[in-house]
C-alpha cells in the first residue's frame, strides 16, 4: 500500500517505532540439524564496519552462544574499503574467515575462484534450492546463484535515494518537500541557493557526489549512464562500454552538477562513515540507502530530514540502482565448521524485521514489506519506489577493476579538469586489457 505521506518529514511516532525493541528479542534457534557437531567448534566471521550493523551482529553472536553453547564465534571487523582486498588475499591462500561479508557484486568472482560453499539445505530445512529461493523476492538471490545452487545469502538489498536536510532547506527559504529536486537540472538550480562559501572555504555544500571510494563512485555513475540510455557492461560481462556516448554524457553531467553544488575537496566521508558530511551538516543533499536512517537520527540531524526519490535526467523514464551485501561460507574450512557457519547465518537472518529496526537493512525476502516495522519505517515507500525502477550494481568477475577504472576517470575529470571523453577513453583502454586476459 502506498503511503500518502511518504514525502513528509520523519515523525516522532515513526522514529519511536523504528527504534523500539521488537518483542522476542534476538532470533530464536531452530533445533540443530542432525549432523550438527557436538564437540566444541570455533568459527571466525568477517564483516565491514558500520556502527548499527556491528552492534547488531555482536548482539546476535552473544544470543547464539546461549543456544549453541559449544560454539565460539570470533569476529573481525574491517572497513568496507579494505574488506575486498583482505578477503581476496586470504581466500586465495585457502585461509580467511568461515563466514565472509561482501558486496553482492563480488560473489561471481568468488564462485569463479571456487572458494564458496553452497548453501546447506538441511540447516535451513529446505528440500531443494528452488524451494528455498521461493522464500525471497524475485531476483533477491540472483547475485549468488550459480548452476542452480545458492552460494550466499543477502542481509540487505538497498535502494539509493536522496536525503535532504530540513534545516538547510528551511534556512534558505525552501521546502524540503515542495522544492526537492526531481531532475539533475533542478539540482543544479538549487546549488546557488543552498551552497555556502566563506572566503575560499565551502562551509555547506548543496549536494556532492561520493569520492571516498571507487565503489561508491560507480554506485552513482552507473544509474547516470542508464538514465541517458546506456549501460556499462554487456549482459555476458565480456564487453565494457565505459566510453560510450551515454557514459560521456553522464560524466559531463557529474562534472557540471559538482561545479554548481559541491566541493569534493572538503569531504570528511570515509568508507566506514560514508554519510559523515550529511550528518554533520556540511552537505544539504546526499544520495544514500535506507540504512542511513538510523545513523542520521542518532546524529545532530535527529528527525530533521526528508527522503525523496533519486534525481533523474528524465523523470518519465526513471533509472535507479540497487545493491546488496551477503553472507557466504568459505569452502576451504572443515565440514563441522561449515555446518556451524550456515547455522549461524540462518540464525542471523531469521528475523528480517529486526534487521530493519536495528540496522535499517532491508532483506529481499517475501513479507518484510508487510511487517509493522516496515510500515512505520520513515520513508520506506520512497525507498521501495526507487527499488522498483532499479538495476542491480554490475556483477562481474572484474567488478573491482571496473569500479577502480571508473573512479579514476571521475577523479581525473573532477580534480584535474580532464575532458570527460578523454578520461573515459583511458578507463576503457584499462578495462579492455583486463577483460581480454
Amino acid at each position: 500500500m502506498i503511503n500518502r505521506n511518504i514525502r513528509r518529514t520523519v515523525s516522532s511516532l515513526a522514529v519511536a517505532a523504528l527504534l523500539s525493541v521488537i518483542a522476542g528479542g534476538a532470533a530464536l534457534a531452530a533445533d540443530p540439524p542432525a549432523n550438527f557437531p557436538k564437540d566444541k567448534v570455533t568459527i571466525e566471521i568477517w564483516w565491514h564496519e558500520y556502527g548499527p550493523f556491528t552492534a547488531y551482529v555482536k548482539e546476535l553472536i552473544e544470543a547464539y552462544k546461549k543456544v549453541r553453547p559449544n560454539v565460539t564465534i570470533n569476529p573481525v571487523v574491517t572497513s568496507s574499503g579494505d574488506i575486498n582486498q583482505k578477503l581476496t588475499v586470504a581466500l586465495a591462500t585457502g585461509t580467511g574467515p568461515d563466514i565472509m561479508d561482501q558486496d553482492a557484486s563480488f560473489y561471481e568472482l568468488y564462485y569463479a575462484k571456487g572458494v564458496l560453499e553452497p548453501l546447506n539445505l538441511a540447516v535451513f530445512g529446505a528440500k531443494s534450492y528452488d524451494e528455498f529461493a521461493a522464500r525471497y523476492t524475485p531476483g533477491g538471490l540472483a547475485a549468488a546463484t550459480f548452476g542452480g545452487k545458492i552460494y550466499a545469502l543477502p542481509y540487505q538489498g538497498n535502494s539509493m535515494s536522496l536525503f535532504l536536510s530540513n534545516k538547510a532547506f528551511e534556512s534558505a527559504g525552501l521546502s524540503p518537500v515542495k522544492d526537492a529536486p526531481k531532475t539533475w537540472d533542478d539540482m543544479k538550480a538549487l546549488g546557488p541557493k543552498l551552497k555556502k562559501v566563506q572566503g575560499n572555504r565551502t562551509v555547506q555544500k548543496a549536494f556532492d557526489f561520493p569520492y571516498h571510494s571507487p565503489r561508491w563512485e560507480m554506485q552513482m555513475f552507473q544509474p547516470l549512464v542508464e538514465q541517458f540510455g546506456g549501460k556499462l557492461l554487456s549482459d555476458d560481462g565480456k564487453t565494457a562500454y565505459l566510453n560510450s556516448p551515454e557514459a560521456v554524457r553522464a560524466l559531463t553531467l557529474w562534472r557540471d552538477v559538482t561545479k554548481a553544488t559541491g566541493d569534493p575537496k572538503t569531504t570528511m566521508n570515509t568508507p566506514s562513515n560514508p554519510n559523515q558530511d550529511f550528518i554533520d551538516g556540511r552537505t544539504t543533499m546526499w544520495v544514500t540507502g535506507p540504512w542511513a536512517t538510523s545513523q542520521s537520527r542518532q546524529s545532530q540531524i535527529k528527525d530533521g530530514f526528508t527522503v525523496v526519490s533519486y534525481p533523474q535526467v528524465n523523470p518519465a523514464q526513471p533509472h535507479t540502482i540497487v545493491y546488496g551485501w551477503m553472507w557466504g561460507v568459505n569452502k576451504a574450512k572443515p565440514e563441522a565448521q561449515k555446518i556451524v557457519a550456515w547455522d549461524f547465518i540462518r540464525f542471523m537472518l531469521d528475523k528480517p524485521e529486526e534487521w530493519l529496526a536495528k540496522a535499517a537493512f532491508v532483506q529481499p525476502v517475501k513479507g518484510v514489506n508487510d511487517t509493522q516495522v516496515a510500515k512505520n519505517f520513515p520513508f520506506f515507500d520512497v525507498h521501495m519506489k526507487d527499488v522498483a525502477t532499479a538495476s542491480w550494481y554490475i556483477r562481474s568477475e572484474f567488478t573491482n577493476e571496473i569500479g577502480q577504472a571508473v573512479g579514476r576517470a571521475i577523479e581525473r575529470t573532477v580534480y584535474d579538469g580532464v575532458d570527460p571523453k578523454a578520461s573515459l577513453d583511458q578507463a576503457q583502454a584499462e578495462i579492455d586489457k583486463v577483460l581480454k586476459k
